[in-house]
């Protein structure tokens, strides 16, 4: 069977509500490419569509249609591209009545029955979609008489095939300035899916960890390698340090096996220690994604991130000496907050000094606490098209208006990097021309985020 995957249209001005010049920042759709491999295993000829990074646009995809001819076409449906599906769906749906449309994805999972309701398609896959594409493809019109399937999750992770990378134009991709260190096409992985901590603005929160064996992701390193001579990897799991005794485990193979690669990855500063973060930097880790979210305790409380402010200072510290760079992530916008206590989070932010520092603007997404509880700390404006982390979506009782929160926003990114001390550290590391571009992009991005266009 021909099987077309689409992840749909939006640039990146779109993306960050900002003009970002040519940056980067395109990332390759892995939740497509894990189906599209599962698909291939099974025999069926399959197509992916990342319209992003190609800039395609609706009438690019309704060629493709009529040129490929697909019996079947899967949409990744995420929550700010919920009206841009509904409408790819509807143009399909009237040119092209007899394929069968299948929506999976983060929307259709925390909202299967509006989706279901408002959306014109065949199928509605709420959970792991690769979980049950296989099944669903074997007996279309059953499914379709359902109409709304529960995938459920993947368990047996290692029973996935490796994500099918070769059905994308791979040197298309490529990372923002501040999470990449060697190249910009850095390759992305995920060695774990799920995440079991509370934060009631995620919506992985509360979730069933699962991982991968050590030995099946040095496997996906080494294909890596062997295809496309990758240097560098991005691991994307929530929180790869969970398991620490995996993370140990990991590493010791990474020396063993001679990968001779750098990485980062993600996790939360509770979940490290020195000797797991000695382990790590000696197999290649370089930089570490933290969720810090606020420099309040009211607000930390508040979002249930279950960490203190001292803690968190404590482990920040112990990262820095170990010598592994910090991206930590800050939240404006939060439950309970006002601009005093935004300025909190700003003062902290600088106090704590990582390396870079990531603003957003609290977005309460479909499926998370926060969605259900948001009414309750503020008001909230449901204009899917505005969720992305960069618009105020979200304004707490503490704000006039949400041009005050986006001021708030735009001066946290000014006086976090405009700081003398922050430009002349970042200067005196600059070696080579290839840093020297890749921190100008970055002045870019800085430039963008902290005036707002």
């Amino acid at each position: 069977m021909k099987i077309l995957l689409i992840f749909p249209p939006q640039n990146l001005n779109e993306r960050y509500a900002r003009n970002m010049g040519n940056v980067g920042g395109f990332l390759p759709p892995l939740g497509l490419c894990y189906m599209a491999a599962v698909l291939e295993r099974d025999g069926h000829e399959v197509r992916i569509m990342d319209c992003p990074v190609n800039n395609y646009t609706i009438s690019d995809i309704l060629t493709e249609i009529t040129n490929f001819d697909p019996k079947a076409i899967g949409i990744a449906a995420i929550t700010s591209l919920a009206n841009v599906t509904k409408e790819l769906c509807d143009v399909i749906k009237n040119q092209f009545p007899d394929k069968f449309i299948i929506l999976g994805g983060p929307h259709p999972t925390v909202m299967p029955n509006e989706v279901s309701q408002e959306i014109n398609a065949d199928i509605v896959i709420q959970g792991e979609a690769d979980n049950i594409i296989s099944d669903v493809l074997k007996n279309l019109e059953e499914y379709q008489n359902k109409r709304i399937i529960k995938a459920g999750i993947v368990m047996k992770l290692d029973e996935l095939p490796l994500p099918a990378r070769h059905l994308l134009d791979m040197s298309k991709y490529t990372s923002l300035p501040n999470t990449y260190k060697k190249s910009a096409n850095t390759f992305q992985m995920v060695t774990s899916r799920g995440c079991p901590f509370t934060c009631t603005f995620c919506h992985d929160a509360k979730g069933v960890f699962r991982q991968r064996s050590v030995e099946n992701v040095i496997k996906e390193i080494k294909h890596l390698q062997e295809k496309y001579d990758v240097k560098e990897i991005a691991f994307w799991d929530d929180i790869i340090t969970l398991n620490k005794a995996w993370m140990h485990k990991f590493c010791e193979a990474l020396d063993k096996e001679r990968i001779g690669l750098i990485w980062s990855c993600y996790t939360r500063l509770d979940l490290v220690d020195e000797p797991l973060l000695r382990s790590m930097k000696k197999a290649g880790c370089w930089n570490i994604f933290f969720g810090i979210e606020a420099g309040s305790q009211e607000l930390l409380d508040n979002m249930k991130k279950k960490m203190t402010i001292e803690q968190m200072a404590n482990q920040v510290r112990l990262v820095k000496k170990i010598g592994i760079e910090i991206r930590g992530s800050f939240m404006i916008g939060l439950p309970g907050e006002t601009p005093e206590k935004a300025r909190e989070t700003i003062k902290y932010a600088i106090d704590l000094d990582p390396d870079y520092a990531q603003f957003t603007i609290t977005t309460p997404y479909p499926g998370t606490e926060l969605w259900n509880t948001a009414e309750q700390w503020g008001t909230l404006n449901k204009d899917f098209r505005n969720f992305n982390e960069w618009q105020p979506v979200f304004i707490p009782k503490g704000y006039k208006n949400a041009d005050e929160l986006l001021q708030m926003h735009k001066e946290a990114f000014r006086r976090f990097y405009f700081r003398p001390k922050f430009i002349l550290k970042k200067i005196a590391k600059i070696k080579s021309f290839s840093e020297l571009g890749r921190h100008l992009k970055g002045l870019r991005v800085v430039y963008a985020m902290a005036s707002g266009t």
